[in-house]
């Protein structure tokens, strides 16, 4: 199993959201994110899964999504990402932590280390070759606008081709 989990200050107010674009080998695309409420599944298309939307930072177990590794040749790649859905202008001073654990290591991404006004952060890319799964430090920032959502920025930039749709938590 790999996994990238996300925490952050409570106290802050703000909704921090953890996510993943997954392309599977047959060339479908996949969101797994709690916006959409697109939680993926580890057993089905797209074998990785988001275990909660927490909403406020104040569960210790943050939000966590998992890769099922057993389906890792299914799997052509994985972008994972993390967003400000609501409550703060940029991830600075709200204690966000990203965590990716893998077979091989791991890495750890501190968000307060953004540049002004970045809404969103590719944290790591995730691909399977023949030397087995690779894990890849991205920490790319971007920063939505008035035009273009967090997501859709990822998604130009890493060329993932999802026809993205406005929308907003229940």
């Amino acid at each position: 199993m790999l996994q990238a989990n996300l925490n952050w200050s409570a106290s802050l107010g703000a909704d921090l959201d953890l996510g993943c674009l997954i392309e599977l080998t047959d060339g479908s695309v996949h969101v797994v994110q709690a916006l959409g409420n697109t939680f993926g599944a580890l057993d089905a298309p797209p074998y990785v899964q988001l275990d909660q939307d927490d909403r406020t930072g104040a569960s210790s177990d943050g939000e966590t999504v998992r890769m099922n590794l057993e389906y890792r040749a299914r799997v052509r790649r994985t972008l994972v990402y993390t967003f400000v859905y609501e409550g703060a202008v940029d991830f600075r001073s709200l204690s966000g932590v990203v965590t990716v654990t893998a077979p091989s290591g791991g890495l750890r991404i501190l968000l307060d280390d953004a540049p002004a006004g970045a809404t969103a952060c590719a944290i790591a890319s995730i691909s399977s070759g023949p030397e087995g799964t690779v894990v890849r430090r991205e920490v790319r920032w971007f920063t939505a606008t008035r035009w273009q959502s967090n997501q859709q920025l990822i998604d130009q930039a890493y060329d993932f081709g999802v026809g993205w749709v406005w929308c907003v938590k229940d």
